[in-house]
């Protein structure tokens, strides 16, 4: 399946077609996409498509991989979702206009982050107070 990363900040450069099921981002010559910057790590990131899925997985970057503003390790990715490899931000398109997730067109809620436990409220009526 491909897709591509359209870029939401003119100094990102053109769109990224992702044609393979592999790419691997980073400053290292021997990486899929070369992004020559300093906040770029050697092995910065990859993207990997199969069975109508998008996964993007941090490679132990210094700056870090975000999607919609939230840091992550290893999600899946949707269209629309926005991200941010180092200063690079791009905006996730799928050729087909269809979701690369498959499923749903928006992302799903997040669940907890590990370690993390859901907030709950309790509600105290008014005429208690």
């Amino acid at each position: 399946m491909s897709f591509k990363l359209t870029p939401i900040v003119q100094r990102s450069g053109p769109p990224i077609m992702v044609q393979r099921p592999i790419l691997l981002i980073g400053r290292h010559p021997e990486c899929d996409l070369r992004l020559d910057l300093p906040k770029i790590s050697r092995r910065h990131c990859c993207l990997a498509s199969a069975y109508d899925r998008v996964l993007i997985r941090d490679l132990g970057s210094r700056n870090g991989v975000r999607v919609n503003g939230r840091v992550v390790d290893e999600t899946q990715l949707f269209r629309g979702d926005e991200v941010a490899i180092g200063p690079l931000i791009y905006r996730v398109d799928d050729e087909e206009g269809e979701s690369p997730g498959g499923g749903p067109h928006s992302r799903p809620a997040a669940a907890p982050a590990p370690g993390e436990s859901e907030s709950h409220v309790d509600l105290i009526p008014l005429d208690d107070v």
